[in-house]
């Protein structure tokens, strides 16, 4: 009897299984196999046989990992080669009282960033044409590329945060991360508008999360190096073809802290009272945009993490329903296996 009731467990597993399409095994990929040494990205079902060069492989690598990938040798970017140092900050936003959403700006050309908590999401939070600004708490490596440094532009940069305060009852809330142009990001007014503008969004997780810049066309050229107070545009930086980084708040728990840091690849170059001498090399550079599209084709959503915090929580809820299932499918298996007996009066 024992023997019965398992084989007829097995045969209702393997009929589950076959449904789900769990029997079928794996489809060959189809196209031509590369050729030894050849780079190659992947697309979502296909080959893309487009390859970067040596350069633009350089830069595409510290797009996608600011923070840990080695800092370029020479420049990616044309004109004047200058020092390239890997930037960094970091810094909280301390959610008030009363309130439940806030901010986090960054403009790597420039330096310039600002973050702030406020109410809501409806709540309006000062003009940003005048709140985004180079400063000690906004600037990665302010002491030395106010100080020493004439003229910068970024290669790569990177926020990175989490929500340190939230405790595991209180896990609560949303975030929003994307890139946009400078201009863009000026016309938003409050925190549901950075939402509607937004490349991603997932709930609140105790995770680290992450989202990366990439440059847009005028990002290549260098802006005046930070001061006090300065602006993107007062430093010589662009409003529609630069880039700007961001990650938005809400329904936060009240008096949440929101600790964050920022990694900006920065090139620059010396001011003359600093006593280094200036590079006599030039670069041809590399094409970025066709970097920044190559990873954009090969794979949609590599610049933030919010897209796998959303699959994580899909597959847990899906890996829980499963797991009901197969409980179900068992006790079900064992009412089948009792009515059977008794049909033969067993």
């Amino acid at each position: 009897m024992v023997k019965v009731q398992r084989s007829l467990l097995k045969t209702l597993e393997r009929l589950a299984l076959s449904k789900r399409g769990g029997g079928q095994g794996q489809r060959r990929r189809r196209g031509r196999r590369p050729r030894r040494g050849q780079r190659t990205t992947m697309s979502a079902g296909r080959m893309d046989r487009r390859t970067l060069g040596h350069v633009e492989a350089a830069h595409a690598a510290i797009l996608q990992r600011p923070f840990v990938a080695s800092v370029p040798e020479g420049c990616v970017y044309d004109g004047e080669q200058g020092t390239i140092n890997r930037c960094l900050l970091d810094n909280t936003i301390a959610i008030g009282a009363g309130s439940t959403a806030g901010i986090i700006v960054f403009h790597p050309n420039s330096g310039a960033g600002h973050s702030v908590g406020v109410t809501d999401g409806s709540t309006a939070y000062a003009a940003l044409t005048g709140t985004v600004t180079t400063s000690t708490a906004a600037t990665p490596g302010w002491q030395l590329l106010s100080n020493t440094a004439s003229k910068v532009r970024s290669l790569a940069a990177s926020i990175r945060f989490s929500l340190p305060s939230l405790s595991m009852t209180t896990v609560v809330g949303e975030f929003c991360v994307g890139v946009c142009s400078l201009d863009t990001i000026y016309s938003s007014t409050n925190v549901n508008s950075l939402f509607l503008i937004s490349q991603a969004r997932a709930n609140i997780t105790r995770d680290l999360h992450e989202v990366r810049w990439y440059p847009g066309s005028f990002d290549s050229k260098y802006c005046n190096a930070p001061g006090g107070g300065f602006t993107p545009t007062s430093v010589g930086s662009d409003l529609n073809d630069t880039n700007v980084v961001f990650v938005g708040f809400r329904g936060l728990p009240n008096l949440s802290t929101i600790a964050f840091n920022v990694c900006n690849i920065v090139e620059w170059t010396p001011r003359a009272i600093s006593g280094l001498s200036v590079s006599s090399k030039t670069s041809a550079g590399s094409n970025h945009q066709h970097t920044v599209a190559t990873l954009h084709e090969s794979s949609p959503g590599w610049h933030h993490t919010a897209k796998q915090t959303a699959e994580r929580l899909l597959e847990d809820v899906v890996g829980h329903g499963e797991r009901l299932a197969q409980k179900g499918l068992r006790l079900a298996s064992g009412k089948i296996f009792e009515g059977a007996m008794s049909a033969f009066g067993l």
